[in-house]
Formats: structure tokens, sequence, C-alpha cells
């Protein structure tokens, strides 16, 4: 009997549902770039099983979740982007300065700069548990109203040609790792699939219009108790047979509660923020919890109709907040404000308006009252971009911008090599004085930012590998010299903003190499650039900052904020990229030693200025506490499974949960019925027979935990699991079980993918004559 995921009301939820959720909310926020969450689930696993009978039991005692203000959590402030425009009496020329010194004091002296924060969400474990909760028995019947259209932030879901109809509505796929699918992919279809249409029309020789729409401030202008009406989910398709049940309504609606009592949180922080009388600023949808990325999405469901209806493109697609339209040009279209015209000509005034000055102005979308609640929906005119192509010149445009997304993707596939570091196209991007690969996102973004940042994700990427497979001796010139390319073109006061999210993984790949002094000069140069920023704008009269997407005056405590959530992150970063051998006491290098201590000292100071802010304490000796937690709940930098080859990892790994907890835990979680225990303990005995222990001394006498195999971040893939198990592929095969099927087994109990159910019956059954039909099938494996 399969997991039943239905909700029945607070009294009948189960412990297997909360098991099945943390499971979910787990990789869900390891995965997510918002604040930091490992330490904080590290700690929770530790006694997994309690916490989990607490939170149920409060669950059922206080029928539900809406009074409870623990769940809240805290307000975080991070950088958004640095807003930067030229003075009125700056000079038209460009000059452009190496040094970056020289560069931010040119910049400052032409330009105003006005920095844009946003608000987030930092909440305890078990508010991650709920989210995941509501889209495991819910959510995910939002999602499904949702069709092809619609790229980013879509759930899991089971696909499988052969057994299922092509026409029907694709289940949630509750077994697999996470709840949602891999950013890069459905990015990567969205924007292809774009060009594709665009080159389609071309190639037929039509004119067209091609168009791209951001939201402004999307998240923080939601009210988000709009997803609790019943008139808007009868709109979006879920009345009859797709209405929701009493209980699930009950459930929504709490969800809704909470999340507008976030809003009014958010909003009273941003409020004290301000000097004197404060600028009303919108809490909007949390951005931090897995269920704000479903709500976010499907309120624009009635738009994505309206398009298709009203405008009849060629091709739409949306990602989450940003839209891309191919349209016929009816030939009376020749820049934004005219496109803008024809939109609203073809939707009706009722559904969008023009607010604002005629400079700067806003489009407002209008969906009903009764559908969105208080939630503003707005597209912002200066963001907006308009490509008018036809004929050959049309193509040669297209082939400009696929050939720069090629050569990156290319890039991303390459084996790194160390010399080529400072060669590769991400390094030519980010060091670029102009818009270098600005044409590689022309459709969508104009000042090439987007392309930047994945240039940088791609630098991080290339280095990491080369950490985890070089010995630092081998690279030491070419590591020093990407750590200088980091200070000139990243860790700056003028490009900090934009690359704030990478910078905690820039530093931990510094950490888990040892080199402690850049892990030292990466930390001080991040600090000084924010405080180069706010000791420049503190000088200017007329300063202003977004917030929220509001523009108003702030106080110091706004950089004291930035201080802390930078603090905080690199906190994290430096305990889930702890070296194994300070965990396991076996260096011999003293001085090595000494700077280590050093550096998390460092570090503990200068999270104690702002300890205030956080309802923890941490000091230099949590690191050494903490990061044994966090590498065997496959938390750390490393997968765990990747950290079972390392010799210091051993003694960490044969311990942790005791054997009774342990017991207790793969019990509850068996009667869920998520997926077989007992294929998992199977698995890893076949393992402890293969090559995989030759390198491990005595490790057969250890008792490694299961924990890490119930609740994955990275778990083994299809190709390690057969080559951990060579039965799999035919390899001494035990007596009366077939190599496919067992396979099949394994996959689907390590990694929770949809496999073909006739691949999981009768094991030991003989081989068929036709052996075309057993081709492996499974969703969600990679």
């Amino acid at each position: 009997m399969a997991y039943d995921s239905n909700f029945n009301g607070w009294d009948e939820l189960t412990l297997a549902d909360l098991i099945v959720a943390y499971r979910k909310a787990k990789t869900d926020c390891f995965f997510e770039n918002g604040f930091p969450t490992a330490i904080k689930f590290a700690e929770f696993e530790k006694d997994l099983l309690r916490n989990l009978k607490k939170l149920h039991s409060t669950l059922i005692k206080d029928n539900g979740f809406a009074e409870n203000t623990n769940l809240l959590g805290y307000c975080r402030l991070v950088p958004k982007k640095l807003g930067i425009r030229a003075k009125s009496d700056a000079s038209n020329g460009h000059t452009h300065f190496s040094e970056p010194e020289k560069a931010f004091e040119h910049l400052c002296a032409n330009h105003n700069l006005k920095p844009e924060f946003r608000v987030i969400g930092d909440f305890p474990v078990e508010t991650h548990i709920l989210s995941a909760l509501w889209i495991n028995m819910i959510g995910h019947k939002f999602d499904a109203c949702l069709d092809e259209r619609s790229y980013g932030s879509r759930l899991k879901r089971i696909r499988d040609d052969d057994t299922l109809d092509k026409e029907a509505q694709k289940n949630f796929h509750i077994t697999a790792i996470g709840s949602f699918e891999q950013y890069f992919r459905p990015y990567q279809k969205w924007r292809n699939d774009g060009l594709k249409a665009v080159r389609s029309e071309l190639e037929q020789e039509r004119q067209i219009i091609v168009a791209s729409l951001d939201l402004k401030s999307y998240y923080h202008l939601i009210d988000p108790s709009f997803i609790a009406d019943i008139s808007f989910q009868k709109e979006i398709g879920m009345d009859g047979d797709k209405l929701l049940s009493k209980t699930e309504r009950d459930f929504t609606e709490q969800l809704a509660a909470f999340l507008a009592s976030w809003a009014e949180k958010a909003q009273v922080f941003a409020n004290d923020l301000q000097p004197g009388k404060p600028i009303t600023i919108n809490g909007g949808l949390v951005i931090g919890l897995s269920a704000s990325r479903v709500i976010g999405n499907v309120l624009l469901k009635k738009w994505d109709d309206l398009v298709r209806e009203k405008l009849t493109p060629v091709h739409y697609g949306r990602y989450v907040d940003d839209m891309f339209l191919v349209l016929h040009d009816p030939g009376t279209i020749h820049n934004p404000e005219e496109f803008m015209a024809f939109v609203k000509e073809r939707m009706g005034s009722s559904y969008i308006k023009k607010i604002g000055k005629e400079n700067g102005s806003i489009w407002e979308i209008r969906l009903g009252k009764k559908y969105q609640k208080n939630s503003k929906i707005q597209l912002q005119a200066d963001k907006q971009k308009l490509f008018i192509l036809n004929g050959q010149a049309g193509c040669d445009l297209i082939d400009s911008i696929e050939k720069e997304i090629q050569s990156l993707s290319s890039e991303h596939r390459l084996m790194p090599s160390p010399d080529q570091l400072e060669k590769s196209i991400a390094a030519k991007v980010l060091s670029a004085a102009g818009k270098v690969g600005e044409e590689a996102d022309t459709l969508r973004r104009a000042d090439g930012l987007t392309i930047k940042r994945l240039s940088w994700s791609l630098q991080l990427r290339l280095v990491h590998t080369l950490a985890r497979d070089l010995p630092p001796t081998a690279w030491k010139k070419e590591r020093e010299e990407f750590y200088q390319f980091a200070h000139n073109h990243i860790l700056r006061a003028d490009n900090i903003f934009a690359h704030y999210q990478y910078i905690p993984r820039l530093l931990g790949i510094a950490i888990s190499i040892q080199d402690w002094s850049e892990a030292d000069r990466i930390a001080k140069a991040s600090l000084n650039a924010f405080e180069k920023l706010n000791t420049h704008l503190k000088k200017e009269e007329a300063f202003v900052c977004n917030l929220n997407g509001t523009e108003c005056k702030t106080s110091e405590d706004v950089w004291k904020n930035i201080k802390g959530s930078i603090t905080r992150s690199f906190i994290d970063a430096a305990a889930c990229n702890y070296p194994g051998d300070l965990i396991s006491q076996v260096s011999t290098n003293g001085q090595v030693r000494r700077l280590a201590k050093t550096f998390f000292g460092q570090l503990i100071t200068t999270y104690q200025d702002i300890e205030e802010l956080f309802d923890d304490q941490f000091d230099i000796h949590d690191f050494h506490s903490k990061a044994p937690l966090l590498a065997a709940a496959d938390l750390a930098a490393e997968a765990y499974k990747n950290l079972l080859k390392n010799k210091n990892y051993h003694d960490v790994f044969s311990t942790g949960v005791g054997a009774k907890k342990r017991q207790k835990l793969l019990a509850e979680f068996a009667k869920s019925d998520l997926l077989s225990v007992s294929d998992i303990e199977e698995f890893l005995h076949e393992r402890s027979k293969s090559s995989f222990t030759a390198h491990m001394p005595n490790w057969e006498k250890k008792t490694e935990s299961i924990i890490p195999y119930l609740f994955p971040t990275r778990p083994y893939t299809p190709a390690e699991i057969a080559e951990l198990v060579p039965s799999c592929i035919g390899i001494n095969v035990p007596k009366g079980y077939l190599p496919l099927q067992l396979w099949a087994r394994y996959v689907r109990a390590i990694k929770g993918v949809w496999v073909k159910p006739s691949l999981l019956e009768n094991s030991g059954a003989s081989p068929k004559k036709n052996h075309q039909k057993n081709v492996p099938a499974y969703s969600n494996c990679k």
C-alpha cells in the first residue's frame, strides 16, 4: 500500500505525514538561495523523531498552527541590487579604471547610487515542515492548475509516456527528493522554447514582435489571503471533483492567515529601519518558504489564460514573474509604449491600466478583487524589452544569442583545468569593462546582470570541482590568481550586491582547501565593500534606498542588518565546509591549526557585534561540534556519499543517532509506506561487499547510520548504484534474482524515483523471452 498524502483534519494527521514532509522540506531548503538553514536542520535531525513527535502533538492539540507565533521566525534583510543612474551633470564619455578603488570613486562622482534591499524570512525547521506538508497534501493541486506555459517553480511530477495517458494529469511526485524541478532545466527550456519560436517564424519570413515583460517587486506586493478564497480556487479550475474538502480549506486558510501575519511582521520590521515618520512598506508574500513559490506562481494563472485568449501569441512562456512573448507584427507598434497600448486594446481596460507618470510609468494588471484580493500586479515600463524582427537580420540576432548561450553551456560541461580559469568565457564576461555577454540575455535583461551571475556561478563550480579532485599543492598558483580575480571583479563595492548570494560559496571553497589567509581576506573584503557603500551614501544628502520595491530613507540599522545576514551566511558556509582533518584531529600541522583558529575566532568576533539580531549564540567551538552533524545529515558542502570515502569522517558516520532511536525512527518511516526500508538496508549490505570498502580499514566493524539514506539531499545516482552493486548489471547476480529488477528496486529506494511497477514485482522471477520489454523507466533520476 503506497503512502496516502490526503489531509483529513489535524486529528487524523499522522507522524508519518510529518516524516514525509520533513524529507521534502530538508531538500527544498538545502537547494534554496534564501537565508541559511543547514545548521538548523542538522540540529533538528540530531533528535528527529522526538522533534517531530513534539510538533505532531502541538498541531493536534492546537488544531493547527494559526495561533503559533513562534513559527513566524524572524525577518532578515538582504541585498537585491545596486541601482546606478548617471548624474545630470555627468559627461557622456566613457572612462574605465581597472583598479577597483579608483573605479568606485569615479562611479560615485558621476552617478547616483540607490541600493535595493528585500526582507526575507528566517524560519524554524517546524515552519518549513508545515510548508512542505501543505504542498504534499494540498499545494500540488494548485500547481496542477497551471499548464506548460508556466516554466518556473513547478513541482516534480511523475512522467511515464508508456503507461500514463498523455492528456491525463500527472501526479505529484511524493517520493522524489525535494518538491521542485531543478532551476536550470526549466529556465533553459523557457529560454530555448522562446528562441525556437522566434527562429521558426523568421524562417517562414514572418515579421514578429518579441517582448519580455517583468513584474515590479512581485512577491512584495502579493496579498497572500487570496489563496484561501473559494472564488479564486474555482476560477483557476478547482471546482467539481477538484474542489477542496472542508479540512483542506481549513489548512489553506490557516496557511494564508499565517502568511498574512508574517507580512504584518515584515511591515513593522521595515518601518523600524526608517528614521522619523516611516513610509508604509509592504511585507507581501514571504520569500524563504517553499509554499510561497507555489502560491506566487498560481496567482498568475488567470493572466496566462488572458494572454493566450486575448493576444493569441505565437509563443508565450512565463518563468515566475518574467514573461516572454512572440506575436505577429500588426504594423502599428514601434516602441514599448505602443506595444502596451496594443495589449490594453486587446485585453480591455478592465484588465490592464496605466498608472503613474509618463516617464517610468507602471501598467497595473487587474484580475478582479475576488481573485487577487489586495495584491498588486504591476508591469514596469522601463523594464520592458521590445524587438521587432524579420528576415535574415532577425535570424542573425538569434544566431548571436544562441552562440553566446552555447559557449557558456559548453564550458559548463567541460572538464575544468586550473590553467584555464582566467581564460574561460565566464571569466571574460565577468571582467569585461562593457556589457560583454549582454547579447546572450538580451531578450530578457538589457543590463547583462543575469548572464554575469551565471558566469560567476560557473567559475565557482569549476573551482569547487578542482578543489575536490586535486591536492592543494597541485594548483596553488592558479588558485591565488583566482582569489585575486574575485577581489578585482566581485568583492568590490560596486559589484557586491549583484553577487551577494554566491560569496558564501567562495568563502566555503577557501575554507575547504584550508586557505585560511584567503578566507580571512574574502570575509573582510566583503564586509568592507558594504561599509564603503555605507560611508559614501551617508555623504549624499538626497540619498534614498529601495526597500521591498518602495523608495525610502533608511537608518544605520539597515547596514547593521546586512552585516548580520552576511556574517550568518559565512558562519553557515564555514561549518558546512569545515575540513575533515580538523574534525578528526589528525592534522600534524600546528601552524595550519593556529591559522584556522584565528580565522574562526575573527568570524565569531564579527558575529558578536550583531549577535542581538539572532536568537542563538555561536562560539568558536561550535564549528567543531556542528560540522560532524552537517556532514552526517548530508548537509555539508560535500555530499555525504563522497565524504564516506574520506577516512576522517568514518568515526563520525559510525556514531550519530543511537541504535534505539534509529530503530524507532526506521519503524515510523516504514509505517509511511513511502519507500522500502528493507531495500535500502539490502543495498547497503550489498555495497559493503563491493570494492567500495576496499580503502576503508575495519569498515565492516563500524555501524553506519541509515538516516542519511532516508533523508538525503544528494543521493547516489542510478549509475553510481550500478557501480557500487555490480549485481545490478549482471555481475555475480544472486541466484533467483534479475539484475534489472534489483537495480530498479535500489534506485527507487535510494533516490525515490518513479519506476515501472513491473520492475518492482517478482524480483526472483525468471527472465522473460522478450527482453525488449524490460527497458528501465524512471523519472527524476538526475
